[in-house]
């Protein structure tokens, strides 16, 4: 498959205005035009359909990864500290209240949720047999209506990991009602409201099962790509009891317990170790499902040479992310994958293709560098991983179309697992393709960030500030702004070179459950032996040694049975598997690890989450390598352990952390429109009433 059709999501009639006055709390805008009546609306076929696609705009866009990520899309990989990226320097260095915080959903996704519900009440047949693509059918309104209510679920999810308790709105207010006023609900109710919609879909069985097809030829339903299966919804219903089962949802956030609402009623809940029990029951449910269906683990597979026909984890970590696969469970195509101008320019090096004015602002922060394991699936603190920070090697480039030898690399990049290779752009490291063959005398393009070098500091702060760049999601066909290249693949393999390329926005993920499942089976009985075995399928998957293998050869014993150790693993595994992909800063709040302290911690297996951490390289400093930047001049080299070597771990910016922000804050102009004082702020925030 060369690209995947984007699903055209119906966009709602152009030109709309607001009702003529409406409720400041519910903030609708967008329902109906000047001269078309919300009766009209659903007597026609046409725009029912684009009412019912505009709903679809709640989906949260976890492609958008750079500094014009905003609250729909995906700061949270910058403000987690996997990544670097301007923005979230603003975020966590200056900190934030209810009134500055920046990525709010909360007025967006009333908005949608209120769409939905006058969908749900308004919706009908419209024709019969006769009259062609005008007919709305029985069968067609009724799969509707459930992808209207998951979405309403799902919404409300996404309130729910962000602000906890939120008030469910499940009646059509009238706009013009000044007395508008909702209390949130609590955390068990909010759980209840969505499970219970899940699970009426799910009987319902109006959905289809799934996106494959069962048709070798045409695999996937590429053209409903985005709408909602019967295997979302089951994917969705367990991934919210696993947040609800988590230490922050489930009475782990001591100073949440005593926040009630005017009426006296708690918001939060006591633990109630019952929920990791439903969690697993939610989890197996899917995972039964799942597999019945034929999803599994996206793997690639050797096609020459001595491994024919055993995986081969570097291609199979990459093409998870670039075509449809079985391994995806939910995704859109519309997504910032797909302009040039965005996330795929902003994660180039500023010199590459030969245009200084790329944004070079998606960056990889030493953190997450250090969180990958090494290809012998031990840790870099592991005394016998044989990490080294001592010296230079040759590193074959396994992302490179020919596999190419880069010399004098950094032995910190040597020997690591192949998710390293597919997600780090780090110095000396070769481009993908021949595409820019001015750059040096071989036609190859290295990744020079140290001072002085071309992909290194430039003019604004479009450069790469941690001295890494985000390379994950890329495809390694693309050459922007090259319209002819002569390009050999492996000898004897023809290349294409494209200018873009379609990829899958993935939402939700199989390697993602399997993670899910083996940190809640961790929770009720860590001799489970199932714990290891999912942690190690993903692990296989990426070419990293699984725990039992490790123990049944002596290279590490410890693990296995072990609760925090597990849990520990678990974490670690999850921030290299899912590296940008949005889920960090919800993981890292659920486990309640951010604190600085948090290593410290004895209640959550001395896992490091410390959120205020984020370095890098030594941008100013100067590397080993010297550069021709004219015929006869080279740039300043320094040695290993020079204090203006480029290689040295160097703190980025002072970041803040607050126990506060364990929640995000109601915002404080939803506070100010509670007129009847029932909206009450979350934990440790302040009580501000204007």
């Amino acid at each position: 498959m060369k690209k995947i059709d984007k699903f055209l999501f119906y966009i709602f009639i152009a030109g709309t205005v607001s009702f003529s006055s409406c409720s400041d709390y519910l903030d609708v805008s967008s329902e109906l035009t000047d001269n078309l009546t919300i009766d009209g609306v659903f007597e026609n076929s046409g725009y029912t359909k684009r009412w019912h696609g505009n709903i679809f705009n709640c989906i949260i866009e976890y492609s958008k990864n750079a500094s014009s990520a905003d609250a729909m899309s995906n700061p949270w990989a910058a403000i987690s500290g996997e990544l670097v990226c301007n923005f979230a320097r603003n975020t966590m260095v200056t900190g934030y209240t209810p009134a500055s915080a920046g990525y709010h959903r909360w007025a967006t996704q009333y908005t949608y949720i209120r769409q939905a519900l006058i969908f749900l009440e308004r919706v009908h047949p419209i024709g019969d047999a006769s009259s062609g693509s005008s007919r709305l059918s029985e069968q067609d309104v009724l799969r509707m209506k459930d992808e209207a209510k998951f979405l309403i679920a799902y919404a409300y999810f996404t309130l729910f990991e962000l602000y906890g308790p939120v008030p469910l709105v499940t009646d059509i207010a009238d706009p013009e009602d000044q007395g508008i006023d909702y209390a949130r609900a609590p955390v068990d109710e909010v759980i209840n409201y969505i499970d219970g919609l899940l699970a009426e879909i799910i009987a319902e069985n109006n959905l289809a099962t799934t996106i494959k097809t069962g048709n070798a030829g045409n695999p996937y339903n590429l053209g409903e790509m985005v709408r909602p299966t019967k295997l979302t919804a089951y994917a969705l219903r367990a991934k919210l009891w696993v947040y609800a089962a988590s230490k922050l949802f489930n009475g782990g956030f001591s100073e949440s317990l005593s926040i009630v609402n005017r009426d006296g009623a708690r918001l939060f809940p006591d633990y109630d170790p019952n929920k990791w029990q439903i969690a697993r029951q939610r989890l197996e449910e899917f995972l039964n499902y799942a597999h019945s269906l034929g999803h599994k683990l996206h793997e690639e597979f050797y096609t020459s040479g001595p491994n024919v026909g055993e995986l081969n984890p570097h291609e199979s970590v990459y093409q998870v992310f670039q075509v449809y696969n079985d391994e995806i469970i939910w995704a859109t195509a519309y997504n910032d994958y797909s302009n040039p101008n965005n996330q795929e320019r902003r994660s180039n090096p500023v010199n590459l293709y030969a245009s200084p004015s790329n944004f070079a602002n998606i960056c990889i922060s030493q953190e997450s560098v250090d969180a990958f394991f090494m290809d012998n699936g031990l840790t870099i603190y592991d005394a016998r991983s044989g990490y080294q920070e001592n010296g230079f090697t040759t590193v074959n480039n396994p992302t490179h179309v020919n596999n190419h030898a880069d010399p004098d690399i950094f032995n910190m990049y040597a020997n690591r697992e192949p998710r390293f290779y597919a997600t780090v752009g780090y110095n000396g490291k070769s481009w993908h393709i021949h595409a820019n063959e001015h750059n040096n005398p071989d036609g190859i393009f290295y990744q020079w960030y140290g001072r002085g070098k071309p992909s290194g500091i430039a003019g604004g702060e479009n450069w790469p500030r941690s001295g890494y760049m985000l390379y994950k999601f890329k495809n390694r066909r693309i050459a922007q702004g090259i319209t002819s290249i002569n390009i050999a693949g492996a000898p004897g393999t023809p290349f294409t070179v494209y200018t873009s390329w379609s990829r899958p926005s993935i939402l939700l993920r199989l390697a993602d459950f399997y993670l899910y499942y083996a940190e809640v089976l961790n929770e009720i009985d860590p001799s489970d032996p199932r714990i290891v075995e999912y942690l190690d399928l993903v692990r296989i998957r990426a070419g990293v040694p699984g725990y039992a293998n490790m123990r049944d050869t002596g290279v590490k014993t410890g693990v296995i049975g072990n609760k925090e150790a597990q849990f520990k693993a678990i974490v670690q595994e999850r921030h290299a598997e899912l590296l940008g992909e949005g889920q960090r800063w919800f993981d890292m709040r659920r486990w309640m690890i951010c604190d600085p302290d948090a290593a410290n911690q004895p209640d959550n297996g001395g896992v490091d989450g410390d959120i205020t951490r984020i370095s890098g390289m030594y941008m100013n400093g100067f590397d080993n390598i010297p550069y021709r930047l004219n015929n006869d001049t080279y740039t300043t080299t320094k040695p290993l352990g020079d204090p203006d070597s480029y290689y040295q771990r160097t703190k980025l910016e002072s970041r803040r952390w607050a126990k506060e922000y364990y929640w995000y804050p109601i915002p404080q102009n939803e506070i100010n429109k509670s007129r009847g004082h029932l909206l009450v702020q979350n934990p440790l925030w302040p009580e501000v009433k204007e």
